[in-house]
């Protein structure tokens, strides 16, 4: 699964010139035209300062624009660029999509026996498992 990100990962970046997280946030973005750094968080599970600096990082690119909002000053409100929506024509979609689109395309009775394994290994690596106290 890592290697497929990776490749993935690599295949977007040579293509676009973007990452899949940053794919990710512009895609949420053009679909709300005008959203929150918080709600885009939010929205995408990732933490407020990883989309902080990602947002920093489009917006050096002329990716995105950003606002304080009107109302609370507090609040950076996130839109599109006209080049973003240029760039996103072409994009491929986020790995995400892709699976999930592969994963909906199975008989239930597949994705029942795959989730079912992923909920084993997430049980598996779970760290209140992990045993750090110092060896004797």
């Amino acid at each position: 699964m890592i290697q497929a990100v990776d490749l993935y990962s690599k295949h977007l970046n040579k293509r676009c010139g973007l990452t899949g997280p940053q794919l990710v946030i512009l895609k949420e973005v053009t679909t709300h035209k005008l959203i929150s750094v918080s709600e885009l968080a939010k929205t995408i599970s990732l933490s407020q300062g990883t989309v902080t600096d990602i947002i920093n990082r489009l917006e050096n690119k002329g990716l995105i624009i950003k606002a304080r909002c009107q109302t609370d000053k507090r609040r950076v409100l996130i839109s599109p660029s006209e080049k973003c929506i240029d760039i996103l024509r072409n994009a491929p979609p986020p790995l995400e999509g892709k699976f999930t689109e592969a994963f909906t395309g199975l008989d239930e009775w597949e994705q029942q026996m795959i989730l079912s394994s992923m909920n084993r290994l997430v049980k598996l690596m779970s760290a209140e498992k992990i045993d750090i106290s110092p060896k004797p």
